[in-house]
């Protein structure tokens, strides 16, 4: 005989499986967070906001002076609103608002502030406001105007300072001098006349 196998389940109605609202299906879970990497870590950081900062301009202070190098040759007027130092070839005219300093053998007409020369000969003329100097190494064919001066080289032509003016035991002036006051070292050799200013007054 076949056995049959009985259950006590009992499907529900058509209707009531239909009543059923249906069945959602879950939204997949969000993606893990990125990792956060240890600054520690490496040695890249994020840059800071004070990394973009913008540095204010500094004023850069121009230095108005001319220089004239060892072999370089100028000839024609030089203006210059600053000093002027000059150690090349130059032959013409310099005109500067500052201090002239000479290096070098040179023909030129001098007015400017003030004027030294150190180991220089100079061939012109010379008109200085302020204070005029000369080591025993160097010359000056030209007459010279200023209102102080101190010379300890070689002069050929005539002086005319307005203040004081001093010669040392190297120096030597071929020409009229006049002065305010006048300091003479022993040594110092003077050809042709002198007028102190003072004694005019």
């Amino acid at each position: 005989p076949v056995r049959e196998e009985t259950s006590d389940f009992v499907p529900p109605p058509a209707q009531a499986r239909e009543a059923q609202p249906p069945r959602r299906e879950s939204a997949p879970p969000p993606p893990p967070p990125p990792p956060v990497a240890d600054p520690a870590a490496s040695d890249w950081s994020m840059p800071m906001l004070d990394d973009y900062r913008v540095e204010r301009a500094i004023p850069v202070h121009s230095y108005e002076g001319t220089y004239l190098a060892a072999g370089t040759m100028f000839r024609g007027t030089l203006t210059a609103r600053g000093d002027v130092e000059i150690a090349g070839d130059f032959e013409g005219e310099i005109i500067a608002k500052g201090k002239i300093t000479l290096h070098s053998d040179i023909t030129s007409k001098i007015t400017a502030l003030g004027l030294a020369l150190v180991g220089s000969n100079l061939e012109g003329d010379v008109e200085i406001t302020g204070d005029v100097s000369m080591n025993d190494q160097s010359s000056i064919v030209g007459n010279v105007r200023a209102e102080n001066m101190v010379c300890s080289g070689k002069i050929k032509g005539d002086l005319d300072i307005q203040d004081n003016l001093v010669l040392d035991g190297t120096a030597e002036v071929d020409g009229s001098i006049k002065a305010d006051t006048m300091s003479v070292a022993r040594g110092a050799k003077i050809t042709g006349s002198v007028e102190m200013h003072n004694m005019r007054k």
